[in-house]
């Protein structure tokens, strides 16, 4: 038997069945989707200085940005952010094609977009034509002078839709019962950012701000996560460089032949205040 959301293998007979951590995880990453998909509807400005929870979004996608599978939603919230800034509103297909290269199609990717809010498509002239809403419109209103708008700003701004855009599809792997077809841009499930994130936050939802690097590894390792890919996320977290950028770790201890990470202080407010909003709506 193997968990639908983790990959963890029990024994027993064939079938679906959902692990004692995936049950536990899967209500609180959806308070995690709620509040988060609430601050980016209803906030004026997306500021993930002054709302901590877009950060700690922006800083979990370290996982998945340089994977072939997702680098596609990064592109194309690198081109929205630029065009915001612009005040160009629209982009046609043509154009959307020269700035992000892809041998996939564009209907999967429209739709997630316009689900979420993001975009608008309509035919006109034989090709789409994408509309930004007022949504990510507001990605203008980050900056104040042209000085302020660098390539540092818009990959930040980037991780933060992108990360927007990973989180819906993790939270649609929440509710899964059955290892069936998930409908989601080309049947993507992203097991590897589910299990990251369900070490990692749920650590911090109880409390825990340090975790070994052997905790992390055993924990990944039961659910077949490769060697290789253990490996490039323990540097990730111990580097910020480029497109990995992430600011989890506030500190990185060494002792008696063992690493282990210490979770920023920010990523225990935000869980923090997520197992508090838990508690008042139960």
């Amino acid at each position: 038997m193997i968990c639908v959301k983790c990959g963890l293998i029990k024994t027993g007979k064939n079938g679906d069945f959902e692990c004692d951590d995936c049950r536990e995880f899967s209500p609180i990453i959806q308070e995690v989707y709620k509040i988060i998909d609430s601050t980016i509807t209803n906030s004026d400005v997306i500021d993930p200085d002054t709302e901590r929870i877009l950060q700690l979004m922006a800083d979990c996608t370290f996982v998945t940005a340089n994977n072939p599978q997702t680098a596609i939603f990064y592109k194309i919230c690198e081109l929205i952010i630029q065009k915001a800034y612009a005040q160009e509103y629209e982009i046609t297909e043509q154009e959307l094609n020269k700035s992000v290269r892809t041998t996939r199609s564009w209907g999967d990717v429209f739709k997630l977009f316009q689900d979420l809010g993001l975009i608008t498509v309509r035919i006109e002239d034989f090709q789409r034509i994408i509309t930004l809403t007022d949504k990510t419109k507001k990605l203008a209103q980050q900056f104040g002078t042209t000085s302020s708008f660098n390539e540092q700003v818009v990959v930040r701004l980037a991780h933060i839709y992108a990360g927007y855009i990973l989180l819906h599809i993790i939270n649609e792997m929440s509710y899964l019962q059955e290892d069936t077809d998930v409908p989601l841009p080309y049947g993507i499930k992203p097991k590897t950012l589910w299990n990251v994130l369900m070490f990692i936050l749920e650590n911090a939802y109880r409390g825990q701000q340090t975790f070994s690097e052997e905790e992390f590894t055993k924990f990944v390792s039961k659910r077949r996560i490769p060697s290789t890919t253990r490996g490039d996320i323990i540097r990730s977290l111990q580097t910020m460089s480029g497109r990995t950028t992430q600011d989890l770790i506030k500190e990185v201890i060494i002792a008696d032949n063992q690493i282990s990470f210490k979770l920023e202080d920010y990523v225990m407010v935000e869980m923090k205040r997520v197992r508090d909003t838990r508690s008042r709506d139960r």
